[in-house]
């Protein structure tokens, strides 16, 4: 009966401390194996300041639901910025590339849209 002992510790049962940090390092190896390259740390610090609403299908979300009930994250949320962020890390140059276009899409646009307007109001006159 000495090997089953609980000391208590602050409170807390010392086996159950030991229990949850073993539940903790396994739900945090899941989470890193699913995230790969970026740590929960790096994730966790990662301050995320603009609200993206998205409507999903059943069979995702159910998949969402699983990874917040099994602790590996807190919400949905955090899941879908999590697995967003990894997609576009991943492929980092790219998604770059992708925004310098963007940039220039933008201001050609701008430069188009200022010409067609010069050019209505030349017309008028």
């Amino acid at each position: 009966m000495t090997e089953n002992k609980v000391t208590m510790q602050g409170g807390f049962e010392v086996a159950d401390r030991e229990k949850r940090t073993k539940k903790g390092a396994a739900q945090l190896s899941l989470r890193e194996e699913l995230l790969g390259e970026i740590s929960a740390e790096e994730f966790g610090l990662k301050k995320r300041q603009v609200s993206v609403m998205t409507r999903m299908n059943e069979d995702v979300v159910e998949i969402l639901d699983a990874l917040v009930e099994l602790e590996i994250f807190k919400s949905r949320s955090e899941v879908v910025a999590a697995f967003v962020e990894k997609v576009i890390s991943a492929r980092q140059k790219l998604f770059d590339e992708m925004k310098v276009q963007a940039g220039d899409i933008r201001r050609q646009r701008d430069a188009a849209k200022k010409l067609a307007f010069q050019a209505m109001q030349d017309s008028r006159e």
